[in-house]
């Protein structure tokens, strides 16, 4: 997993109602986008939202059954963030001072998000950011 996959996945899984979210699809196989609003005391559109951002991270899928819109974990995408974090916490083999130079001679990343632009409406930049990052 490259450095911009795992930013995205951070930051979809970064919030704390999406975090609520993973927490009870992990106790039950699948719920439904109307139960996870009403656990969680949001509206339809505002618990819709969440779930696409954590779709387009790869995080949950989704199905349809009429009306309704069933999300469950996918297992598979969480075990890669798992080991893509425990990887970024491992000391560099002894001698790998290219890595270390290559780190030191990138340029700072500017940064960007609602104190960068003066925007207050980060969850919009975030699913913007998320799109051009995945390649949507």
């Amino acid at each position: 997993m490259n450095d911009r996959e795992l930013k995205v996945l951070c930051r979809a899984i970064g919030d704390i109602t999406r975090m609520q979210f993973v927490r009870l699809l992990a106790r039950r196989p699948e719920m439904n986008v109307t139960e996870l609003g009403q656990l969680l005391l949001l509206s339809q559109p505002l618990a819709s939202w969440h779930v696409r951002i954590l779709k387009r991270a790869g995080l949950i899928s989704t199905r349809k059954n009429g009306r309704q819109v069933y999300c469950s974990i996918d297992e598979r995408r969480f075990a890669q963030l798992q080991a893509a974090l425990a990887a970024l916490a491992q000391p560099a083999p002894e001698g790998d001072e290219a890595l270390v130079d290559a780190i030191a001679a990138s340029e700072p990343v500017a940064a960007v998000g609602p104190r960068a632009t003066g925007s207050t409406r980060a969850g919009h930049e975030l699913e913007a950011d998320t799109a051009v990052e995945l390649g949507r």
